[in-house]
C-alpha cells in the first residue's frame, strides 16, 4: 500500500492540525478484539481527513473491529455531532429529550433530559430531537426526528443500564444527519451501529461517553420456535378472539414481521409477535369498555 495513504496531516473544524499514522491507529484508535488490517487502516484515516475529524479530540471519532472476521466499523461520538454543528455558519441550536407514558395514560409526553421518574410511573417509549437552521435571513428551518425505543434497543449493555440516554442519542444523531445531510453523511453513532447488529458488542464509556473497552457478545443462533410456544401463542388468539378475528389477527401481527400463515417463525421474532398480539388485545377490550360507556 501507497505510503502516503498510511499516514495524513490535516487541519480539523476546530484549527487543529491533526496528524495521524498507522500506528496510532492501529495501537491507540482501535477498540476491539480483532486486527484492522492496512487497507481498514487507510480507510479511517481518509475518512478523518475528508471529514476533518479529530479522533485524537476526546474520542471524536474510532474504529470498532469486534473479531478478525468482521469488517471494522468506523463509529463517531455523539457529542462530535453536536460540536461539529457549533463551526456551522447556519446551524441555530437543538434541543433533545425522551418520550414518556406516564402512569396508565396513552399519551405520548416528549420531555427534555433523560430522565424516567418511576415516582410518576414514566414507561419510556422512545426519544426525539429538534435541530433549527437559518436557511436565509430570518427564516429558520427546524429539523425534527423522533426515534421508536423498541425499534433500537437490543435490551443489552448500555441499553439495559441506561435506555434514556442511548434513544436520546440516536434521536440526536438521526436529527442532524437530517438537518445537516452534507456534512455528516456516512457518519453513524455507536448507538446506532450497536442497534442495527453492525457491531454486536457490549462496551464500556468513560464519563465524556467515550468508548473505552469492547468485549465480544455472543450472538446466539436463531432458531424455529418450539412446539411448545406456537401452542400458547394459540391459545393465546383463542382465548381473546373468535375464529376468524383470531386469524385476522394473528395474520396482521405476521406481516409486520415479513411473515405469511404458513412461513417458519424464529425465536428472534417471537417476543414481538407475542406483543402484537397482547396489542391487539387491550385495543379490543378498550372497544369494547367504550362501547359500554356508550350504551350507558
Amino acid at each position: 500500500m501507497a505510503n502516503e495513504l498510511m499516514e495524513v496531516k490535516f487541519e480539523s473544524l476546530s484549527g487543529i492540525m491533526v496528524q495521524l499514522d498507522a500506528a496510532t491507529v492501529r495501537n491507540t484508535l482501535t477498540r476491539g478484539n480483532g486486527n484492522v488490517s492496512d487497507q481498514e487502516i487507510a480507510m479511517f484515516l481518509r475518512t478523518c481527513q475528508a471529514k476533518k475529524l479529530d479522533p485524537l479530540e476526546n474520542g471524536e471519532v474510532y474504529l470498532i473491529k469486534y473479531d478478525d472476521k468482521a469488517p471494522a466499523q468506523i463509529v463517531v461520538g455523539c457529542h462530535a455531532y453536536i460540536r461539529r454543528a457549533d463551526h456551522f455558519p447556519d446551524y441555530r441550536g437543538f434541543s433533545a429529550g425522551i418520550t414518556v407514558i406516564r402512569g396508565d395514560g396513552m399519551e405520548p409526553i416528549q420531555k427534555e433530559g433523560a430522565c424516567v421518574y418511576k415516582s410518576l410511573k414514566e414507561k419510556l417509549i422512545g426519544g426525539w430531537c429538534r435541530v433549527r437552521r437559518e436557511r436565509r435571513e430570518g427564516c429558520v428551518e427546524e429539523t425534527f426526528v423522533e426515534v421508536d425505543l423498541d425499534e433500537y434497543s437490543t435490551g443489552k449493555s448500555n441499553w439495559n443500564a441506561k435506555p434514556a440516554t442511548m434513544i436520546r442519542k440516536v434521536a440526536i444523531s438521526q436529527a442532524f444527519r437530517a438537518a445537516f445531510p452534507n456534512e455528516y453523511e456516512g457518519m453513524y453513532t455507536a448507538e446506532e451501529m450497536q442497534a442495527s447488529g453492525a457491531i454486536p458488542v457490549s462496551y464500556k464509556t468513560n464519563e465524556a461517553g467515550v468508548i473505552i473497552d469492547v468485549e465480544t457478545e455472543l450472538v446466539p443462533e436463531d432458531k424455529p420456535i418450539t412446539k411448545e410456544q406456537k401452542q400458547a401463542m394459540f391459545a393465546l388468539l383463542r382465548e381473546h378472539f373468535s375464529g376468524d378475528e383470531g386469524n385476522a389477527v394473528y395474520t396482521a401481527v405476521l406481516e409486520r414481521e415479513g411473515l405469511a400463515p404458513g412461513d417458519k417463525i424464529m425465536s428472534s421474532v417471537y417476543d414481538r409477535l407475542i406483543d402484537g398480539i397482547n396489542e391487539a388485545i387491550r385495543q379490543k377490550l378498550e372497544a369494547g369498555a367504550t362501547g359500554e360507556e356508550a350504551a350507558e
